[in-house]
Protein backbone atom coordinates (compact mmCIF):
# COMPACT_ATOMS: atom_id res chain seq x y z
CA UNK A 1 0.00 0.00 0.00
CA UNK A 2 3.09 2.29 0.05
CA UNK A 3 5.59 3.17 -1.85
CA UNK A 4 5.41 2.41 -6.21
CA UNK A 5 1.92 0.97 -5.17
CA UNK A 6 -0.83 3.02 -3.55
CA UNK A 7 1.31 5.90 -2.07
CA UNK A 8 -0.93 5.79 0.84
CA UNK A 9 2.27 6.96 3.04
CA UNK A 10 0.93 10.71 1.26
CA UNK A 11 -2.56 11.47 2.62
CA UNK A 12 -2.84 13.65 5.30
CA UNK A 13 -5.25 13.27 7.96
CA UNK A 14 -8.70 14.11 7.93
CA UNK A 15 -10.87 11.83 9.77
CA UNK A 16 -14.27 10.51 7.17
CA UNK A 17 -12.59 11.50 4.18
CA UNK A 18 -9.51 9.61 4.91
CA UNK A 19 -11.54 6.66 6.16
CA UNK A 20 -13.55 5.84 2.92
CA UNK A 21 -10.17 6.66 0.67
CA UNK A 22 -8.66 4.15 3.44
CA UNK A 23 -11.58 1.23 2.76
CA UNK A 24 -11.30 1.86 -1.28
CA UNK A 25 -7.64 1.14 -0.88
CA UNK A 26 -7.58 -1.76 1.72
CA UNK A 27 -10.29 -3.11 -1.51
CA UNK A 28 -8.15 -2.45 -4.20
CA UNK A 29 -5.28 -3.96 -2.07
CA UNK A 30 -7.00 -7.00 -1.58
CA UNK A 31 -7.50 -7.56 -5.40
CA UNK A 32 -4.27 -7.05 -6.16
CA UNK A 33 -2.89 -9.51 -3.64
CA UNK A 34 -5.55 -11.99 -5.26
CA UNK A 35 -4.59 -11.55 -8.28
CA UNK A 36 -0.82 -12.02 -7.57
CA UNK A 37 -1.72 -15.14 -5.58
CA UNK A 38 -3.91 -16.38 -8.29
CA UNK A 39 -1.80 -15.60 -11.41
CA UNK A 40 -0.01 -19.75 -11.27
CA UNK A 41 -3.88 -20.35 -11.48
CA UNK A 42 -3.06 -22.80 -8.22
CA UNK A 43 -6.24 -22.34 -6.77
CA UNK A 44 -8.45 -21.66 -9.41
CA UNK A 45 -10.71 -18.70 -7.98
CA UNK A 46 -13.30 -17.39 -10.11
CA UNK A 47 -13.21 -13.72 -12.04
CA UNK A 48 -16.35 -13.05 -9.86
CA UNK A 49 -13.70 -12.56 -6.59
CA UNK A 50 -11.99 -9.34 -8.40
CA UNK A 51 -14.18 -7.96 -11.32
CA UNK A 52 -18.13 -8.34 -11.95
CA UNK A 53 -19.94 -9.43 -15.09
CA UNK A 54 -19.75 -5.93 -17.17
CA UNK A 55 -16.31 -6.43 -17.05
CA UNK A 56 -15.77 -9.72 -18.95
CA UNK A 57 -15.82 -8.53 -22.37
CA UNK A 58 -13.60 -6.04 -22.37
CA UNK A 59 -11.26 -8.26 -20.49
CA UNK A 60 -11.42 -11.24 -23.32
CA UNK A 61 -10.93 -7.94 -25.79
CA UNK A 62 -7.81 -6.81 -23.85
CA UNK A 63 -6.35 -10.44 -23.61
CA UNK A 64 -6.98 -10.70 -27.68
CA UNK A 65 -4.42 -7.53 -27.99
CA UNK A 66 -1.99 -8.75 -25.66
CA UNK A 67 -1.77 -12.21 -26.86
CA UNK A 68 1.14 -13.02 -29.12
CA UNK A 69 2.37 -15.41 -31.47
CA UNK A 70 4.16 -17.65 -29.62
CA UNK A 71 2.81 -20.19 -26.98
CA UNK A 72 4.61 -18.35 -24.59
CA UNK A 73 2.93 -15.23 -25.22
CA UNK A 74 -0.70 -16.38 -24.94
CA UNK A 75 -2.97 -16.40 -21.55
CA UNK A 76 -2.38 -20.06 -20.45
CA UNK A 77 -5.53 -19.63 -18.27
CA UNK A 78 -9.36 -20.39 -19.06
CA UNK A 79 -11.43 -18.11 -19.72
CA UNK A 80 -13.68 -17.03 -16.41
CA UNK A 81 -10.95 -17.41 -14.08
CA UNK A 82 -8.73 -15.27 -11.79
CA UNK A 83 -5.80 -16.71 -13.08
CA UNK A 84 -7.07 -15.09 -16.68
CA UNK A 85 -7.61 -11.67 -15.34
CA UNK A 86 -3.95 -11.61 -14.10
CA UNK A 87 -2.14 -12.83 -16.70
CA UNK A 88 -4.07 -9.64 -18.73
CA UNK A 89 -3.27 -7.22 -15.55
CA UNK A 90 0.51 -8.12 -15.85
CA UNK A 91 0.57 -8.25 -19.37
CA UNK A 92 -1.08 -4.42 -18.70
CA UNK A 93 0.87 -3.75 -15.99
CA UNK A 94 4.15 -4.75 -18.15
CA UNK A 95 5.31 -8.04 -17.98
CA UNK A 96 6.55 -9.31 -20.58
CA UNK A 97 6.06 -13.16 -20.26
CA UNK A 98 9.15 -14.17 -20.37
CA UNK A 99 11.36 -13.23 -17.23
CA UNK A 100 10.22 -14.03 -13.51
CA UNK A 101 6.86 -13.79 -12.34
CA UNK A 102 4.60 -10.33 -11.78
CA UNK A 103 4.28 -9.36 -8.75
CA UNK A 104 2.01 -6.51 -6.76
CA UNK A 105 3.36 -3.34 -8.18
CA UNK A 106 2.81 -4.72 -12.02
CA UNK A 107 -0.44 -6.19 -11.35
CA UNK A 108 -1.39 -2.61 -9.96
CA UNK A 109 -0.67 -0.98 -12.89
CA UNK A 110 -2.04 -2.97 -14.87
CA UNK A 111 -5.14 -3.07 -12.94
CA UNK A 112 -4.86 0.65 -13.16
CA UNK A 113 -4.55 0.74 -16.81
CA UNK A 114 -7.33 -1.86 -16.85
CA UNK A 115 -9.92 0.21 -15.75
CA UNK A 116 -8.27 3.13 -17.65
CA UNK A 117 -9.38 1.40 -21.20
CA UNK A 118 -12.87 0.48 -19.66
CA UNK A 119 -13.61 3.97 -18.82
CA UNK A 120 -12.43 5.32 -22.13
Amino acid sequence: MKTKGFQIEVLRQQEEPLKKLVTAILIAAITVMQLVAERDGAAARPLEDALGPEDVPVLEKVCESLEGKTQKQKNPHPKGSLAYAAWVFARLGGWNGYYGKPGPITMVRGLAEFHAIKRG
